[in-house]
């Protein structure tokens, strides 16, 4: 069998060169997928509310199988409604918050959660201190829809 190979001019590459160009920068394959915010808003009739916030953890799972979280920094915030704020999670590529009444009451909320300005999460629910708002992102990774701090 022979193989035969035709000879391609300048102006043929250039062609083939530019078209290639523009079909690769109109498909995204070079911009960086990963969200560098998210923006957190919280609307209630009440509050506050206590909100734990981290971007520095790891989804653990125990010896019966249940998930968890290992927290190994957060912060805790007293919040007032309407609540509105922006994290910066470029460098973890991850994001978790726990909210729940600062005391023994229940509290019904709107949460909307936005990556770089797409939303996420937007739901209204009651939350109480025996069953507190779970929200948890994790860039390209499993999301934990229910799970305990540990």
């Amino acid at each position: 069998m022979q193989v035969r190979s035709f000879p391609m001019d300048r102006r043929t590459r250039f062609w083939g060169l530019a078209a290639l160009l523009v079909v690769s920068a109109g498909c995204n394959w070079f911009d960086d997928p990963t969200p560098e915010f998210v923006q957190v808003m919280i609307d209630g009739d009440t509050g506050p509310l206590l909100v734990v916030t981290s971007t520095q953890f790891i989804p653990t799972t125990n010896e019966a199988g249940e998930m968890g979280v290992q927290v190994y920094a957060a912060d805790t915030t007293a919040v007032s409604f309407p609540f509105e704020h922006t994290w910066n999670i470029k460098d973890q590529n991850r994001f978790l918050l726990y909210a729940f009444p600062a005391d023994s009451s229940t509290v019904m909320v709107r949460l909307r959660v936005f990556l770089d300005g797409t939303p996420d999460y937007d739901n209204t629910l009651g939350t109480s201190v025996e069953d507190p708002i779970r929200y948890i992102y994790l860039f390209n990774q499993e999301v934990i829809p229910d799970f305990d701090l540990l």
